[in-house]
Formats: C-alpha cells, sequence, structure tokens
C-alpha cells in the first residue's frame, strides 16, 4: 500500500487522472473528516500527510489508510475524459479562478496587453489613476481571451473583485507576473518556468470549434544585460512546449524583441495588417519614454497562431489617457480558412471593440506553392520558385541530410562498385544541407506533413551517367515522382538551390557501375541522416510515404548485464567494498570501489597507480584485471568529516539493503537497470552535476519498498511525478537541504548527496523520466536513449593533459555554474570523455550557446594550465 504522499503526487502528475475529480478526507480532532479537493492541498503546508485519511475520487473511495484499501490504478474514477494538452513536464497543473463562462462562438477574440508594473519610477507613471482606466479598457474590448503582462497583487485584486473572467495565474504572479482572463469554460490550465522571473501562464479553452490552447508569456527585456541570450533560451524552451500541443494554438505577451521565427507560429498582426507598427512608442507615449533605453519604436507585443485564421486586428491605448507604456493588441480569429467574403462577415460580428479588417488581408493559410531546391547538381533538372509562406526559416548543415535508401541487400552490390564502404550508405539525396539534428524535433512534423501527401511509388534504374567531375550515378527512368516528392519537401524546407536532379551515386567507375543497372526498388519511405563529429553518416528516423508515419531509430540500448567478479587487491589494513558492487547491482564493467582503514595512507603503494586530488582524504586510482579500481584510504584514528563520510559508504549500501528486505533480487535488478538508463543519459556522475549511485539506489529501494510488479513503470511513474522540493528520505529522520533536488543519504553522517544538482539537471532528470514513463506504458523499451545531439546546438569540448583529469572532474561543477550565471540555459556535462588521447569531455550548451568569444570569457577564469574549452558544433555519439 503506498502512502498518501505519493497518491496525491501520482494523481497530481499522472497524466491519466484528473486532480479536479479527487478529494481527499483530512483528520480533525472531535469531528468527522473534513473534505478538501486535491488540487486545492498544499504539499508541505499545514497539514501534514499523516492527517490525509482516505482519498475520493467521483465519490469513490480509491485509497484508505485505515482499511489498507489502494486501488487507483483498478478503479475508472477520476480518470481524465480526455487527453490533457498541457502536459507535464513541460506544464505545471494549476487551478483557475473559475467564473460564469459564455457559450462559445465560431470567432475568437483575444487580447495581449502589458499592464506597466509599478516597480519602477512609481513617482512618474501613476498608477492608481491607470489601473481603473486599464479594467474600463478590457471592458470596453470585450475579449473572449486576455492575456496580461507585468501584473502585481493590487491588479489581480481589482481584476478577481470588478470583472467576470475566469482567471488563470494568479497564483504565479508575484514570480512572473503574468494572468490570462477568459470568458470562455476553461478545460485545464498550466503553467511553466522559463527562469527565476520569467514563465508560461497557459490554458486549454473551449470553443465552438473545439479546444484552443492559449498561452501568455513575457520575455527577458534588454534592460537585462543577457538580454538576447536569455530570450533566444526563452523562445528555445517555448518551442519545446508548442511542439507538444495538439490543438490550435494561440501564444501571447511582451517578446521584447526576440526572433518568433523560430517558433513556427503566423504572426498575426503581418497577416492582417503587414506592417511593422509599434506597440511600444516612446515618441508618442509619455509612460513609454520613462522606461525606454534607446528612445526607438518598436513591435514588441505579438498574438501568434497555429491552426487558426486571423481576420482582424487593431491596438488599444493609443491615445490619451494612457494606461500603460505599451499598446494592447486584439485580434479577431476563426478556426477556418474560407474564402475573403467570410472573413469579412466574421470581422463585422465581433462582440466589442472597432475591429475591421484591414484591406490588404491575407489568409495564413498556406498558399500551396512549393519551395526551391536543396541539392543543385548538373544535368536534366526541375527548378520550383516559391515557398510556403507559413514555414519557419530553419538553418542547415552538411551534417544532416534526407535521402532515400536502396534495400541494404543490394549494398553489397553497390559497395562493391564504390570500391570501398563510404561515409554514406547508398542514397538518393533528397535535401542535403539540412537542418540541424538539434532541430529534428521540430523538422519531423514537416517532413510527415511532406510525406503523407506523395504515395509510394517504384523506382527503375535503367542508366548510368556521369557528372562533369566524373562521379558515376545510376539514373531514374521516370524522374516524375521524384520530383514530386522533393517539390513536396522543399516547400517546407527552402534553401538556395533551384535545381533538382534524382540521382543513386555509384563511385567514379561508370563501367563497373554498368552492372548494376537495370535495378528496380520501392521507394517507400524518407530516411533522416546525421554525422556526428567525425562519424560516418548514419540513419536516425524514417518517415513513410503515403500516412506520415514517423519511426525514430533508437540509439543502442545500455548493457545491464551483471558485472563479473574481479579479485580484491592487495592492500593493507581492513578493506570494504562499496558502492553497487557491495549492493549487488553493479553493471558489467563497473568500478570497484574499496575504502581501507590503514594506519598509515601515505604508506600504501599501489603499482601504476594515480593519487586522487583534491579530495577530503586520500585514495588511489588504479586497474586491476581491466576494471578501474577506486580506493579511498582513511587513517585508523581519523575522526574528522571526511573520514566518516567515506566510511559511511559501507553503512548506507548496508543500509539500502536492510530497507528492501527481503526483495533483494527484485532490487538488484531494478537498480542494475537504473543505473544503465542513468548512465546512457549522462546523468550518472556526481562531479558532473548528475546524480551518484546512492542516489539512484535509494530511488530504487524506495520504489521496491512501495510494492508492484511492474517495477519499472512504478519507478519512472513515481519519481516523474515527485515533487522535488520535498527531500527524499530513506528511513525517518531530519532532512536539509536548499538544493534544485534533495536525496538524504541514510546513515551518519546524514546528508544530501545531491547538493550538486542544479536546476538544469532537475528538469533533465524529472523530462527524462516522464518520456522513459511514457514509453514503458506504451509497451516499449525504457533504457534507449534519445542523443544529447538532440539538445544541444553547440558544445565545449575539454581537452585535458593526462595528468590533470582528476583535478578537472573534481572543477566541472565549478564550470557550470559560471555558464548558468552568464545565462546559458540547459548545459549539461557529459561524465564520460569522448577521447582518451587526449582525454576530451564535451559540455552540451543547450539550444541557444554563447558565441566562441562567450565561451572563451566565461571559461577563461575556470581553466588550468595546458587544458583548453573550446566551442564546436558538433561532437561525435557519446559513451
Amino acid at each position: 500500500m503506498r502512502t498518501s504522499e505519493q497518491i496525491y503526487h501520482r494523481v497530481r502528475w499522472d497524466q491519466r487522472f484528473d486532480p479536479a475529480r479527487f478529494t481527499l478526507g483530512i483528520l480533525v480532532r472531535g469531528a468527522p473528516p473534513k473534505r478538501v479537493a486535491l488540487a486545492t492541498f498544499v504539499p508541505g503546508g499545514d497539514i501534514p500527510w499523516h492527517r490525509v485519511l482516505f482519498v475520493e475520487a467521483d465519490g469513490e473511495v480509491v485509497w484508505d489508510r485505515a482499511a489498507g484499501v489502494d486501488r487507483i490504478d483498478t478503479s475508472t474514477a477520476g480518470r481524465v475524459r480526455e487527453p490533457r494538452r498541457l502536459r507535464a513536464p513541460f506544464f505545471s497543473a494549476r487551478t483557475p479562478v473559475v467564473r460564469d463562462s459564455v457559450a462559445p462562438g465560431v470567432s475568437l477574440r483575444v487580447l495581449t496587453w502589458n499592464t506597466l508594473w509599478d516597480k519602477y519610477d512609481s513617482h512618474r507613471i501613476h498608477t492608481a489613476r491607470r489601473r481603473p482606466l486599464l479594467l474600463a479598457a478590457l471592458a470596453r474590448a470585450a475579449a473572449d481571451v486576455v492575456a496580461l503582462q507585468e501584473v502585481e497583487p493590487p491588479l489581480l485584486a481589482m481584476v478577481l473583485a470588478e470583472t467576470g473572467y475566469t482567471v488563470v495565474g494568479g497564483d504565479d504572479v508575484e514570480a512572473c507576473g503574468l494572468l490570462l482572463l477568459t470568458r470562455l469554460p476553461v478545460v485545464e490550465s498550466g503553467h511553466h518556468v522559463l527562469s527565476r522571473h520569467k514563465g508560461v501562464v497557459a490554458a486549454v479553452v473551449r470553443t465552438g470549434d473545439g479546444p484552443v490552447a492559449v498561452l501568455n508569456t513575457h520575455l527577458t527585456s534588454d534592460h537585462h544585460p543577457q538580454g538576447p541570450r536569455r530570450r533566444a533560451a526563452e523562445l528555445a524552451r517555448l518551442a519545446e512546449g508548442l511542439a507538444n500541443l495538439d490543438c490550435p494554438v494561440v501564444l501571447l505577451g511582451d517578446f521584447n524583441g526576440g526572433a518568433i521565427d523560430r517558433l513556427g507560429l503566423v504572426d498575426t498582426w503581418q497577416v492582417v495588417r503587414g506592417n511593422e507598427k509599434p506597440t511600444f512608442d516612446p515618441v508618442a507615449n509619455p509612460l513609454a519614454a520613462v522606461s525606454s533605453l534607446t528612445g526607438r519604436a518598436a513591435r514588441l507585443d505579438r498574438v501568434l497562431v497555429r491552426g487558426l485564421r486571423p481576420v482582424a486586428a487593431e491596438l488599444l491605448g493609443t491615445e490619451e489617457p494612457f494606461v500603460s507604456d505599451h499598446y494592447g493588441v486584439a485580434v479577431e480569429l476563426h478556426p477556418d480558412a474560407g474564402p475573403p467574403e467570410v472573413a469579412q462577415r466574421l470581422a463585422s460580428d465581433h462582440r466589442g471593440g472597432a475591429i475591421e479588417p484591414h484591406p490588404n488581408a491575407r489568409s495564413a493559410e498556406p498558399s500551396g506553392s512549393a519551395g526551391q531546391l536543396v541539392s543543385g547538381f548538373g544535368g536534366d533538372g526541375v527548378g520550383v520558385r516559391g515557398a510556403r509562406a507559413d514555414v519557419p526559416a530553419m538553418p542547415s548543415t552538411a551534417r544532416t541530410a534526407v535521402a532515400w535508401l536502396p534495400p541494404e541487400s543490394s549494398w553489397p552490390r553497390i559497395d562493391a562498385v564504390r570500391g570501398v564502404r563510404e561515409r554514406w550508405p547508398p542514397h538518393v539525396n533528397l535535401l542535403f544541407g539540412f537542418v540541424p539534428e538539434v532541430l529534428f524535433d521540430e523538422a519531423v512534423p514537416l517532413l510527415s506533413d511532406a510525406a503523407r501527401t506523395v504515395a509510394p511509388f517504384g523506382v527503375l534504374f535503367d542508366e548510368v551517367r556521369t557528372f562533369p567531375q566524373g562521379t558515376a550515378w545510376l539514373s531514374p527512368a521516370d524522374p516524375t515522382p521524384w520530383e514530386a516528392l522533393w517539390r513536396a519537401l522543399v516547400a517546407r524546407f527552402p534553401q538556395k538551390s533551384d535545381r533538382f536532379t534524382p540521382h543513386l551515386t555509384v563511385g567514379r567507375s561508370a563501367p563497373a557501375a554498368a552492372g548494376l543497372v537495370p535495378m528496380s526498388a520501392s521507394v517507400g519511405a524518407l530516411v533522416l541522416l546525421s554525422r556526428r563529429g567525425d562519424e560516418p553518416m548514419r540513419p536516425r528516423a524514417t518517415v513513410e510515404l503515403g500516412t506520415g508515419a514517423v519511426r525514430g531509430l533508437p540509439e543502442p540500448a545500455p548493457s545491464v548485464a551483471p558485472a563479473a567478479e574481479v579479485d580484491m587487491p592487495s592492500v593493507p589494513g581492513v578493506v570494504h567494498v562499496v558502492g553497487s558492487r557491495r549492493m549487488g547491482c553493479a553493471r558489467a564493467g563497473a568500478d570497484l570501489d574499496l575504502v581501507a582503514v590503514v594506519p598509515d595512507p601515505s604508506a600504501v603503494t599501489v603499482p601504476d597507480a594515480t593519487p586522487v586530488v583534491g579530495a577530503r582524504v586520500p585514495g588511489l586510482r588504479f586497474r586491476q584485471d581491466g576494471v578501474r579500481v577506486d580506493l579511498t584510504l582513511v587513517r585508523s584514528d581519523d575522526t574528522s568529516l571526511g573520514a566518516a563520510v567515506a566510511l559511511s559508504a559501507v553503512t548506507d549500501a548496508d543500509a539500502v539493503l536492510a530497507a528492501v528486505g527481503d526483495r533483494r533480487a527484485e532490487f538488484t535488478w531494478l537498480a542494475r537497470h537504473v543505473k544503465a538508463w542513468a548512465a546512457a543519459r549522462g546523468l550518472d556522475s556526481a562531479p558532473f552535476g548528475g546524480l551518484p549511485g546512492i542516489a539512484w539506489a535509494i530511488l530504487a529501494a524506495r520504489t521496491v519498498r512501495a510494492g508492484g510488479d511492474d517495477l519499472l513503470a512504478e519507478f519512472f511513474g513515481g519519481w516523474a511525478a515527485w515533487d522535488w522540493r520535498e527531500p527524499v528520505l530513506l528511513r525517518t529522520g531530519p532532512a536539509s537541504g536548499t538544493g534544485a533536488m534533495t536525496i538524504m543519504t541514510p546513515t551518519e553522517p546524514v546528508r544530501s548527496c545531491t547538493e550538486q544538482v542544479g536546476p538544469g539537471m532537475r528538469d533533465l532528470v524529472t523530462t527524462e523520466l516522464y518520456a522513459s514513463w511514457e514509453t514503458v506504458l506504451a509497451g516499449g523499451d525504457p533504457l534507449p536513449a534519445v542523443a544529447p545531439h538532440r539538445r544541444h546546438a553547440a558544445w565545449a569540448v575539454i581537452t585535458v593533459p593526462g595528468k590533470d583529469v582528476g583535478r578537472v572532474r573534481g572543477r566541472v561543477r565549478a564550470l557550470l555554474t559560471s555558464l548558468e550565471a552568464a545565462g546559458v540555459e540547459d548545459v549539461h556535462a557529459w561524465p564520460r570523455p569522448f577521447s582518451e588521447e587526449p582525454v576530451r569531455f564535451a559540455v552540451g550548451l543547450g539550444r541557444t550557446p554563447p558565441t566562441a568569444d562567450d565561451l572563451a570569457e566565461i571559461t577563461e577564469p575556470w581553466r588550468l594550465p595546458g587544458v583548453t574549452v573550446e566551442r564546436t558544433d558538433s561532437v561525435p555519439t557519446l559513451p
């Protein structure tokens, strides 16, 4: 039977449950239990967990402390009636302040307005006078959805008291100043933290045409010294969240000049008005003049959409008395891309304000014209003229391609003609110079969309031709279906060239290639390829023609084979095996970790051993029988904290085994799989900002002790849903720690073993846990990882002279702290070197990495003599 705390987090974070349909029964002394909505319960607040007596869903008891009932997984009560769209882990669920809603209509009127908070220059901006004027302007606008930025608690109180809107985001106003108001029924709401004071408030509202996701955000301004870099990182996070929304989207807010093209959304003002009329104008608006750094007018506030058609737009608050330093932007939207006369009728039908469609309004729907060519070879070819206007611009790189690969059964014949196995498999390129691997998630839906429009076709290569430089290639008898496929692709990925020749390159010998024709095959799928570091081009995903079905080609699964026995090295004193080998969950190739209590550590010598530099207690590293040995030496009379911590590795391991009792076999199985999973994702090294082995063992032990048959599902689901503000303990006792994640060791000296884990690593761990949980629930293998190349656009490569590897390992966390302090988001140091001679480590720099000059400036104070840190766009597949 699980605890009330586990049940709470399961309901709160498991996407199969609707928290709004759950109630907690709370113990009240001398009175019947008090029922409290689960959505309003505050973990760690005034009510301790032991006072939660029962949990109800739809009136049915699904968990009862006294009766020993725990049927939340077998009951259908409390299940969501439709899939959540604001999914964890990107969005955290929120409960709106609900008011009466209006009947949804066909059109949707939205408004965004930065309200100008009272934090700065309050004596010059007359906030008390402006706020009632703002509320009056909102009432006149009569929008279905209003997105406000720079909201403070006094304005929130006025909104709650004086408007009839449902309010989303009120609990987060003090943190990020964002508020969503709506008259429409709210299906669900959520919040995402972009940084300490920046976030996204979101809601799914019910319209006459179905659900629409509405998001409100406010990106970092140039008042911050790292403004442009922070905005780029915030936009990258937004793109990540938007990619998972499977309904029409409206993103509103103050973007402060960020490069919104990468979001892949339609800018409604540009569609309707076709100009750059400013929403922040220091010349015309004296409030803007107060806060402006440059005195230049700009269009900072936007309404961006996907799956909706803007038909009219206007600015509000452009005349005195000004209610803010920004103007409001109001837009009329419709779900259908009907003919122009429909847009005119809808625009004249709006419920408030004076929106009129601009005479030059144009549809946001794709025009259907194709894009430009990617591969420009000589010979007969075909060109196209235009690109789809709704396709976001993406960078290109020669490290990726979209191609067709012939059946593998034909590769030996082709390779025999090519002479040597090239760095490419046999292929017909359709897009070469494709998007970087970090943008594959954004590109694959467009590939799928293109592939869906072209049916599979047969190909007959019946002629050998040569390019002017002498390269021989096989020409298809009928290039027409290739050209249709290529046109569908370049319509979504326009590039610079304007010619295309379908060809299968076979080497430099045309006479030898003559034996390959005729060659027939079926073209049923596209293949997405990439080259990492100096590796060959390798397939990463396939996209079926006709259906658009995408199949990722996973990285190799990590080994979960148990470690072989290793002879103990000859070391004086009392020697203890610690770590995973002591707990029986070591994987093949695992280090042998030892703690030796000796009279004099300085007298211990081991052939070819390297001293451990910078540790609290001395140690040696060496190899025995091919296995790396980490030997910690504790003086027998040492009573220091460092010695106690070293010796606690023995008692901590024993405490973990004691905690699982007679389920040791289940524990060792789960812990070995979890450690393999963490290693495949680079999450398993404390010096590199990850979780140490004891932390993963504690999490596995907690899962085993809680019961359940599907241990992997319980592990991933339980810890994905965990609120990491709550410390994790194996035993009952005190818990302390102010870090992003706190996992306490079980024996003295009790301490957090995760102090080195920062917010970025915590979020990465949570994201990976969620992804693996979904994989398990879908019946897949959760162990293969998504390559970190999908998360990082550039890397910092640390090159280390052999003798300094230990010192560098001990300083990696300081490097990560420096990068994070400089505004570099989602930094991830991979804990194993990708090169041994010389030793090279890779540090992922996120989706918006610093320039080479910025990286050099950030890392200069950190560097050691002989150690270099260089920026690169690509590293090999990481071990």
